[in-house]
């Protein structure tokens, strides 16, 4: 019989829980039977033992199992019991022990330390840590799940990346109006409406808010959707609306911290710099005599203190809700005086009236070796740079005559914009000043360190540049200076985006407009040299306004310029576009674009392709480019219909065609958007399994 009365462990308790909890919890949920998973607590509790309880004897940790098994198993939600525990009466004292000594209880281990009781709360976030994503869907569908738990899975799935399950999670719970709303219901409806964000799906956010703050009993839940409406119209610009919903959330909560913060931000709006510091001071006494722990608003009260001493701080709050967009604030305190001299000249330079370039179609022979060598040179290219350059044009003329000798159509052009004589005799002395190579190829970045953003030798291109305002005349220059400021030390800088980039790209693809307007069917193919200046800014400036801006209209409009002017799209943006058409649920333009690149076999086109078909309810026409798909990439579709899957190595040289790092990658790109189509999954598993494809690593 176990001796539990001559030990005295540590003052802080003798076993390790906060490793051990982890490991019991995933041990109870392999098959969720007590008497196995006491077994396996007897064996393993020496290894959580602490202090000296790392040298009691074996007999002591068998008594010890006993209370701790049942502390933890009694507190642990259960799948199989609807996700509730299922408690164990504790043995009476002339029951038999549980340790499987063979003595009554009462002689056995009912004298073993005590461990307190746990609650259920605590356990929910290891017990969803070891479920699938279908598994916890499956829970909360059946409201098995309390809010807590609900809450803490939306959260953690909302951190990778996975809005769309967070937000299938939490909708149920707001389907129907809550009684007795409190604080875990309102921070269920924040992580809600960033689920709603991360999918872009503002109309339904905006009718969950309005419903919510249109009900008739005043809670937390409804002071936090008039918060959430406040931010919105401040969002929006909307003074008058974010004043009436910021006054309706203070009607409700009046001691809400986030209330202090949306006052700021109003002030700072109406431009009442001069009461921000006395409503600063009023809310830091205000949530210093409030129920809420100090550790929980630290960072209000931080923000508070900050305005007491600088009210104009307050309009740095407003970057927190903003949209990136040309009225935003400007903050150039933290840049050189290059990066402002650069900017001063950028602001004259786009007022120049835009150029006329000549059209060519045959500026370059590209099988004269030594004329291609001697272009390259001019554009800034040497070494290793140039040596890199003339194998991928070899490269590239090959794959061209394979393309000719297979009697695939041309483009019925293929210009070159030409710059006028005194342009190209302004980009070579560019060059030689600037010492900047090109990033050859579809990177956006030279391969070599370029250092000419140190004050010796910055001088030397920005004194160019300011004693040459007609170098924004050239594409091959514009392109350079937008390359130069991706290249600055301390990027990202927002106002270099938004008075340097930006500005620079529209001027570029101003020009590329205007002396292609008129041109039928005008081409400006990759392979010509000259060309990839205008094409990669015409790129740039689409990821620029489509995920800089957000304005989706305009974004659609370069990429389709972008496909009419270089019909093989070299630098595949269409792969890009494609998944953003299927996110937002425009599957007749996602299969259009699929259908402009036939040939293409990249992952991203070939599964677009087939989602976009079956979401169209083609069946018909899906069923076999299924087939094909997952004849050509099985290991994108067994990653696409895993529920959980481990994330592969994955190399910093690029991924590995038909490899798990590519399935990988693509599974983090479009799962969801598989997911928010009904059966599509389920449709595709079925595919793998007729083609002899295992759904299992």
């Amino acid at each position: 019989m176990p001796n539990t009365t001559d030990f005295n462990g540590p003052a802080e308790g003798p076993i390790d829980l906060e490793r051990l909890l982890p490991q019991a919890v995933a041990r109870i949920l392999e098959d969720e039977d007590p008497e196995l998973f006491r077994t396996w607590l007897a064996d393993h509790l020496p290894d959580f033992a602490l202090g000296e309880m790392k040298n009691a004897p074996d007999d002591l940790f068998r008594a010890m199992a006993v209370p701790v098994s049942y502390m933890i198993w009694n507190a642990t939600p259960l799948p199989d019991n609807n996700f509730r525990p299922r408690p164990l009466p504790k043995p009476n004292r002339n029951d038999p022990c549980p340790c499987g000594s063979g003595h009554k209880y009462k002689k056995c281990c009912s004298n073993a330390p005590p461990f307190p009781v746990l609650d259920p709360m605590v356990m929910w976030p290891l017990v969803l840590s070891n479920l699938s994503s279908d598994q916890i869907e499956q829970a909360a569908s059946q409201r098995t799940l309390p809010l807590e738990a609900l809450a803490t899975a939306a959260i953690e799935n909302l951190e990778n990346d996975r809005p769309l399950v967070a937000l299938e999670l939490l909708r149920p719970h707001f389907e129907k109006p809550i009684k007795k709303a409190g604080p875990m219901d309102d921070f269920a409806l924040q992580t809600l409406c960033d689920a709603y964000d991360e999918l872009d799906q503002v109309d339904e956010k905006l009718e969950l808010l309005e419903r919510i703050s249109q009900e008739p009993t005043k809670s937390p839940l409804r002071a936090g959707a008039w918060q959430r409406l406040a931010a919105i119209h401040l969002d929006n610009g909307d003074l008058e609306g974010g004043r009436e919903a910021f006054t309706n959330a203070l009607r409700d909560e009046p001691a809400a911290p986030s209330c202090s913060i949306l006052e700021m931000q109003l002030l700072a709006m109406e431009e009442h710099f001069d009461q921000i510091s006395t409503r600063a001071e009023f809310w830091l006494r205000t949530l210093q005599r409030s129920q809420w722990s100090p550790e929980t608003i630290e960072h209000i009260t931080d923000i508070l203190e900050e305005l007491i001493d600088n009210p104009h701080y307050a309009a740095a709050l407003l970057n927190d809700h903003h949209v990136f967009t040309d009225d935003d604030l400007d903050d150039d305190e933290d840049l050189d005086e290059t990066s402002l001299r650069l900017l001063d000249w950028v602001d004259l330079a786009i007022e120049r009236p835009l150029p006329s370039y000549c059209t060519d179609e045959n500026v370059l022979d590209l099988d004269d070796k030594d004329e291609v060598a001697g272009y390259l040179r001019r554009l800034g290219l040497s070494g290793k740079e140039l040596d890199k350059a003339m194998k991928q044009i070899e490269e590239q003329t090959a794959e061209d005559l394979e393309r000719e000798n297979s009697e695939q159509p041309e483009p019925e052009l293929s210009l070159v914009l030409e710059p006028p004589p005194e342009i190209e005799k302004l980009e070579a002395q560019w060059h030689a000043v600037s010492q900047l190579d090109k990033p050859f190829g579809f990177q956006d970045f030279p391969v070599q360190h370029w250092e000419g953003w140190e004050p010796e030798q910055s001088e030397q291109w920005i004194g160019f540049l300011e004693q040459h305002p007609e170098a924004a005349d050239s594409l091959d220059i514009l392109d350079d200076l937008v390359t130069t400021l991706f290249l600055y030390p301390d990027m990202p800088q927002p106002v270099l985006s938004r008075e340097g980039i930006v500005p620079l790209l529209r001027r570029a693809v101003a020009i590329i407009e205007k002396n292609l307007a008129g041109i039928k069917k005008p081409c400006l193919l990759w392979n010509r040299l000259s060309n990839r200046p205008a094409l990669r800014s015409l790129n740039r400036l689409y990821a620029m306004t489509r995920y800089g801006f957000e304005d989706l209209q305009e974004a659609d409009r370069l990429a389709e310029f972008v496909f009419e002017i270089n019909p093989h799209d070299n630098q595949g943006l269409h792969r890009e576009y494609l998944n953003d058409l299927l996110r937002r649920g425009e599957n007749e333009r996602a299969l259009a674009i699929t259908e402009m690149f036939p040939n293409d076999v990249f992952v991203e086109t070939v599964y677009g392709r087939l989602l976009a078909l079956y979401r169209l309810g083609r069946l018909k026409s899906a069923q076999p480019l299924a087939e094909e798909a997952i004849a050509a990439y099985p290991l994108v579709a067994r990653y696409l219909t895993r529920a959980r899957i481990k994330k592969p190595a994955m190399s910093e040289f690029g991924i590995h065609i038909g490899g798990e790092d590519q399935a990988w990658l693509y599974r983090e790109k479009m799962r969801e958007t598989w997911q928010q189509s009904a059966g599509a999954l389920d449709w595709l598993k079925k595919i793998m399994k007729l083609k002899g494809v295992r759904l299992q690593g």
